[in-house]
């Protein structure tokens, strides 16, 4: 969520100098999905660094709860934290009474033809992972959800489709993955790069409804350019699943505020795989504000032998930034993008989009 009117923030300095600094907003949001968001959101980052590592990897914890101008209730809570051993646990926790849209699978949908349904669910999806040195991690991916699907409308695109998952219930995951990280920050980070890759396995065996597999492959790479304040930012994404038990609201997508910001409604675009390539420039201003620009191009399909390149979503944009906490840099934002067939959409949220 998003922007901030008032807020106060404390910060102390324990025996072993790591610093604790906490803020809380009333915050203002937006986002196609759902609208003007109205709530709280705090802010809490606990500052571990060393006087001699190269690498900023603080914890945080972003909390918030939100009403919105559509019905919709969200309580969510992101953690990043690292802890003494440096094993790291990277974590969203959700709980949302979503009126959502329905506007079916594929990258040929039409923005202008959608259902609306009620989803209620709840979450909890991230990885634990384990150090090998300070640049390499190992570990677990897990996928913790439970949906209750309600409004479906008779003869709708729903039941006309009836994609797998129309009863709801329950997704539960577990899977190896590793990653490589020599950024030199994860809240603002100028150089180095992220790559993380993973499987997650979803079945009965775990205690869920659904088998199939989940595989990422998340590349990003951060310079500097231009001068001291001024970072050029690269993400390229695949999201792939195998089987044919999946659910329509698990599936892969494209849009999104941490995606291709542009794309209407971050269901809009859909299927079994996605992939996407973007690229952003992030300047610092003045004060506490920033400013970026961003670009991108990608798509979903059904498998491979479907990707086609006359079906790839380009969008580009630009935003604002406002550092929430006054020594860390961890940003509201403010996006507004585009997309080559005339989709628009707007952006009050938090953290960097990748």
């Amino acid at each position: 969520m998003s922007i901030s009117f008032t807020g106060w923030a404390q910060e102390e300095d324990s025996v072993k100098e790591k610093r604790i600094k906490f803020a809380i907003y009333p915050a203002v949001g937006y986002a196609p999905e759902t609208k003007v968001n109205i709530g709280t959101i705090a802010f809490f980052v606990f500052n571990t660094k060393s006087k001699d590592s190269t690498f900023h990897r603080p914890s945080s914890i972003t909390p918030y709860v939100v009403f919105t101008t559509n019905k919709q209730i969200l309580v969510k809570s992101d953690f990043d934290l690292f802890f003494g051993n440096g094993m790291n646990l990277n974590m969203e926790a959700r709980g949302f009474d979503f009126p959502d849209n329905y506007y079916g699978i594929g990258p040929d949908t039409d923005p202008s033809v959608s259902e609306i349904y009620t989803d209620k669910y709840v979450q909890l999806k991230g990885s634990l992972y384990k150090p090998v040195n300070p640049q390499w991690f190992g570990g677990l991916t897990f996928d913790i959800q439970y949906n209750k699907i309600d409004g479906i409308e008779d003869e709708g695109l729903l039941e006309n489709d009836s994609p797998v998952g129309l009863s709801g219930g329950r997704n539960m995951g577990l899977g190896p993955g590793f990653r490589n990280d020599t950024r030199n920050s994860t809240l603002w980070p100028t150089h180095g790069r992220f790559i993380n890759v993973s499987a997650t396995f979803y079945g009965a065996a775990l205690g869920g409804e659904y088998n199939y597999i989940n595989y990422v492959a998340d590349y990003r790479h951060y310079f500097k350019f231009l001068g001291p304040k001024s970072v050029l930012a690269i993400q390229f994404r695949m999201d792939l699943t195998s089987g044919d038990n999946i659910p329509f609201y698990k599936l892969n997508k494209i849009g999104g505020g941490g995606r291709l910001r542009g794309v209407e409604h971050r269901n809009l675009y859909r299927d079994r795989q996605s992939a996407y390539f973007q690229v952003e420039a992030r300047q610092e201003l003045f004060w506490r504000f920033g400013g970026v620009i961003f670009a991108g191009v990608g798509e979903v399909f059904d498998n491979f032998g479907e990707f086609k390149a006359n079906k790839l979503r380009a969008i580009y944009g630009l935003g604002g930034r406002f550092r929430a906490l006054k020594d860390e840099k961890l940003n509201f934002r403010m996006d507004l993008g585009f997309t080559d067939n005339g989709q628009h959409a707007f952006y009050l949220s938090v953290r960097e989009a990748f």
